[in-house]
């Protein structure tokens, strides 16, 4: 792919402008904000016939996995890894704990039921398909992991339910009901000045899954891009990204509904 800022310029429709940047998500959706921007005022000043448009714009696994790095791994002590493996429909989630003594690799199989990214709620919802499969289980005492074992296997034969909904409820990451895990990612992304603003302009209504990409149908929010005087940029500097200072601290509010 060129590194040319002006490649916008030869877009025909939006499809092919959004198909074009979806590796622009690169660094947590963060690295192509200029680019984005600029396309986005190129396209409104040739055309505004099309802003109701659903667009696709697909996303590598690997800029997934890179914002589950930056946004989650590097700010909750005791993850130590999580990581996606997309295919089509399904995805299989692996997880690596560290935590009061007890080191544990666990994956499990999910669908994707909905996801909504707009400027009032940032939310993923996962369907478990399968029961939490333990891949590696080291443990300070022998008490301790047969007891993760017993554990485990509770859930498993007698409650016929998986522990992993459970678990991260728990240490906060996520909400669970049933085998149904809800994951609002608001608390990650509020500070981030770059990613709310763009949620302002461009919305997510729900995703797909397919090998190795996630196909995200967005909608641009064309009455915020017509809001200002023909005079005003549509994109000013007031949306440009605020840098964050210092550590996030997610843990407080993971399991509390998104707010404006």
């Amino acid at each position: 792919m060129s590194d040319n800022v002006n490649n916008s310029d030869n877009f025909d429709n939006f499809d092919e402008f959004f198909e074009n940047i979806g590796y622009r998500f690169d660094e947590s959706f963060s690295g192509g904000w200029d680019r984005l921007t600029q396309s986005i005022k190129n396209i409104y000043d040739k055309t505004t016939d099309k802003f109701e448009d659903e667009l696709a714009l697909p996303v590598a696994q690997k800029y997934v996995n890179d914002a589950l790095q930056k946004f989650v791994t590097d700010n909750v002590k005791a993850i130590l890894e999580l990581r996606v493996e997309m295919h089509d429909d399904w995805f299989r989630l692996y997880c690596t704990i560290d935590v009061a003594g007890i080191y544990i690799e666990v994956a499990s199989n999910f669908s994707l039921i909905h996801v909504q990214l707009d400027r009032n709620v940032q939310r993923f919802v996962f369907g478990q398909q399968t029961y939490t499969d333990v891949l590696n289980l080291r443990c300070e005492s022998i008490i301790k992991r047969q007891g993760i074992k017993l554990f485990i296997w509770f859930y498993h034969s007698v409650l016929k339910k998986d522990p992993l909904g459970f678990i991260l409820s728990y240490i906060n990451i996520a909400r669970a009901k049933d085998e149904v895990i809800y994951l609002d990612i608001h608390r990650w992304l509020k500070k981030n000045k770059k990613i709310i603003s763009t949620l302002h302009k461009v919305q997510v209504n729900y995703g797909e899954l397919e090998e190795e990409q996630m196909i995200l149908k967005t909608q641009i929010n064309y009455r915020d891009l017509l809001a200002g005087s023909s005079n005003e940029d549509i994109i000013g500097d007031e949306d440009e990204p605020e840098l964050m200072q210092g550590p996030i601290h997610p843990i407080d509010d993971a399991t509390e509904p998104s707010q404006v």
